[in-house]
């Protein structure tokens, strides 16, 4: 066996997957990076994020058996996304505990890989659909589309709504990008990082490998650490390494309990990539 080959393969698909009812966001902190004071969708459903960054809202309805789909927020960056989509009845009457969207889809023409998440509202009268993803090229000007087929009672297996349910927008980059010449080694892993995006949704490295195994993923992970404005300094775990069209990346998002951190980069001054120190103002 070769042992240089270790690391997955870089295949985009390998993170699509369905979890729901599963809270990925921190509800609560102390820290200036994290979120406070929104009136936006994210913020009723996650506790708050700041007005300080942007996050594109979208206008359109889709109406299907008597029930309205919508695409409430976006936030993109680099080469991933969050959107927020909505089920409601146009009467807004409630829907069943049981209620659930079937075979709920992202598409996309250059690729992409997506975890989703679903849960009814507490009031009953939304079901909410959440996509992380991520994406093979640059979502700038890329046109996304979400589809959905019916919506269930899943206690009674009883259809609520006949669908199917499709809607399109386009996606922007929100992000700060700064070019960076970064080479890591890791045991007989050598990667050199190439960008930095930061944006509301994580801290995206990304580059390639140059040990000769461009078509595996890197088993390592550097440290990565935000300083804020007020010299607070916060760790963030990986949440994905993927496939780009120059090499690969690895989003970080997540904070030591497996827990979503939306940051506020207004508030960030600097990046920390294990022992090297970059600017971000």
């Amino acid at each position: 066996m070769d042992k240089k080959k270790t690391g997955k393969k870089a295949f985009m698909g390998m993170r699509k997957g369905i979890v729901t009812g599963v809270a990925l966001i921190l509800m609560g902190t102390s820290t200036t990076v994290l979120a406070s004071q929104d009136t936006g969708y994210i913020n009723e459903l996650f506790g708050g994020i700041t007005n300080s960054f942007v996050k594109d809202q979208h206008n359109q309805v889709v109406i299907e058996s008597g029930v309205k789909m919508k695409i409430e927020e976006s936030l993109s960056g680099g080469k991933s996304s969050f959107i927020i989509v909505s089920f409601e009845k146009e009467d807004k009457t409630e829907f069943p505990d049981g209620a659930a969207i079937t075979n709920l889809e992202l598409g996309m023409k250059h690729g992409a890989s997506y975890l989703i998440e679903q849960q009814l509202t507490e009031d009953r009268k939304q079901i909410i659909a959440k996509f992380d993803i991520d994406t093979f090229s640059s979502i700038e000007g890329k046109k996304v589309t979400i589809n959905a087929q019916d919506i269930v009672n899943t206690d009674t297996d009883e259809i609520i709504a006949n669908g199917p349910f499709e809607t399109k927008f386009t996606a922007h980059d929100r992000s700060s990008k700064i070019e960076i010449d970064l080479t890591l080694k890791q045991q007989e892993e050598e990667v050199v990082l190439k960008t930095l995006h930061v944006s509301a949704i994580g801290i995206e490295l990304e580059g390639e490998r140059i040990d000769g195994q461009a078509s595996y993923l890197p088993e390592m992970t550097p440290i990565v650490k935000v300083v804020t404005n007020d010299n607070q300094i916060i760790q963030l775990n990986t949440d994905s390494t993927s496939t780009t069209d120059i090499g690969f990346k690895w989003k970080y998002s997540l904070n030591a309990d497996g827990n979503r951190l939306f940051l506020d980069k207004a508030t960030i001054n600097k990046i920390m990539i294990n022992d090297q120190v970059i600017s971000v103002n």
